[in-house]
């Protein structure tokens, strides 16, 4: 005995680019686009919401957070290094 479950379909627009990198990561990764859309909505289901946080979509930590905060304000020069010319030449030293 067979079951059948009726399916129904969802449309979203996109950029052409958008599409394109879509579709070659689903191929690189062996899925399809619509099987990669249904993965997001069943994980999106169980969470009652996104399964990431769209503020911090790659799930870096707040410690990786805060150092890249601090590099993009300038705030990054707590290190033994004011530049990254000093930096290189302690390098060269060892």
């Amino acid at each position: 005995m067979s079951i059948t479950v009726a399916s129904e379909s969802i449309s979203a627009k996109l950029r052409k680019d958008e599409k394109s990198r879509f579709t070659a990561i689903c191929d690189e990764i062996g899925t399809s686009p619509s099987n990669a859309i249904r993965m997001f909505v069943s994980a999106f289901n169980r969470r009652g919401g996104f399964p990431f946080d769209p503020s911090n979509p790659y799930g870096f930590n707040s410690e990786t957070l805060a150092a890249m905060d601090d590099a993009a304000t300038g705030r990054n020069l707590s290190g033994p290094y004011r530049t990254v010319k000093e930096a290189m030449a302690a390098l060269d030293e060892e």
